[in-house]
């Protein structure tokens, strides 16, 4: 009788030992049978498609180092800029591939007028571009401080000084008309007014004349970005328009409108919109006004001198605007922005355009 019962417990344990492993079997297959359809929906829609993790990898892949925006070049990552002086005289309006920059620096010279230097952190970017005109020594400097190569076609004595002294890399329409720098005949205006280079010419400069192409490591991330898709808002107010002066030129005035829609500032110049050949209106996700100390040097030609060293300014975005500071320094100093609390300037991933305002004339920017 004791056999009998323990011949059935027996039975039974054993019942129960395959009951149990049956069960750990089927949770590991479904569990199994879960995570397959669950890459699947998620990873694609149809067999062969883009997978989830492609997708992410995309989505936080390579940034443009001067914008904050996806889709740039892996293989151009830590390459050296280019900058481009570019001339904003009325008569070389409207410019060649004034909506094509990274960023837009505009600054104050000689008889109230302004030119800008447009930076590229791809040269692949750069299209047809225009009017080239001569360096200023201020200029030299900003480009300095992006380790940039520096583009441009004659230049003031002070600034054939610094980039002699220095030993900036930089190409020369003076002296390589023809070669990477042209001049366009179609347009009926000075011959100051029309030279002209393009990606493909600067690209070949650099090449042909053997120009280092990395920059250096402390140029490599010079500015903080939001992730693109997700701009935050300032902390200043509201910012639907912002207007300024260089000078008492009214052609050189700015007026800069938010549309909501796109969430882009359209520029205004001389109370037109400033359109590029073509016709299309620059626009930019950040306007900069950086005030600076600008003092005329009094020599023959009126050349002007901004004081590049640190001041405060505006900063606005997404609508919206704050106070900030900004430091250079010494000429091969990176430009350093900051938000009121002192802490890196974050910006909305976007084009930038930054102006260097006198301080004289920070009395004429108006918000509203």
């Amino acid at each position: 009788m004791a056999a009998q019962k323990r011949r059935r417990r027996k039975n039974r344990n054993s019942r129960t030992k395959v009951i149990l492993a049956t069960v750990a079997v089927l949770v590991v297959v479904i569990v199994a049978v879960v995570a397959y359809f669950s890459v699947n929906q998620n990873g694609s829609e149809e067999p062969g498609g883009e997978s989830d993790t492609g997708a992410v990898q995309e989505a936080s892949g390579p940034i443009n180092p001067l914008t904050g925006q996806l889709g740039f070049d892996a293989d151009k990552l830590g390459a050296r800029p280019v900058a481009i002086m570019i001339n904003n005289a009325p008569a070389a309006r409207p410019q060649w591939g004034l909506c094509s920059p990274d960023i837009v620096f505009e600054g104050l010279v000689e008889g109230g007028a302004t030119r800008m230097m447009w930076v590229y952190a791809d040269a692949n970017d750069i299209p047809k571009v225009g009017s080239i005109r001569s360096a200023r020594h201020d200029f030299v400097e900003l480009a300095e401080g992006m380790d940039a190569i520096f583009v441009h076609w004659g230049g003031s004595d002070l600034a054939y000084d610094a980039i002699s002294d220095r030993d900036v890399d930089d190409i020369d329409g003076l002296r390589y008309e023809g070669t990477y720098f042209f001049r366009d005949s179609t347009r009926s205006v000075a011959t100051e007014h029309r030279g002209y280079t393009t990606g493909e010419d600067i690209r070949a400069a650099i090449d042909d004349l053997e120009l280092r192409t990395q920059a250096e490591s402390r140029y490599q991330n010079l500015f903080s970005f939001e992730k693109e898709g997700a701009p935050r808002l300032l902390s200043g107010g509201s910012c639907q328009s912002v207007s300024f002066d260089f000078s008492g030129a009214g052609s050189y005035s700015h007026t800069f409108n938010y549309d909501a829609q796109d969430g882009l500032y359209y520029n205004r110049i001389g109370g037109e919109p400033m359109r590029q050949d073509g016709g299309e209106q620059m626009a930019v996700t950040n306007v900069l006004l950086l005030y600076c100390d600008v003092r005329n040097l009094g020599d023959s030609s009126g050349h002007m001198e901004m004081d590049l060293s640190s001041g405060s300014g505006l900063y606005i975005s997404n609508g919206t605007y704050e106070e900030i500071e900004w430091e250079k320094g010494s000429a091969s100093a990176p430009l350093k922005l900051r938000d009121s609390a002192g802490k890196a300037l974050v910006l909305n991933a976007g084009k930038s355009y930054i102006g260097m305002v006198p301080t004289s004339e920070q009395s004429s920017v108006a918000i509203s």
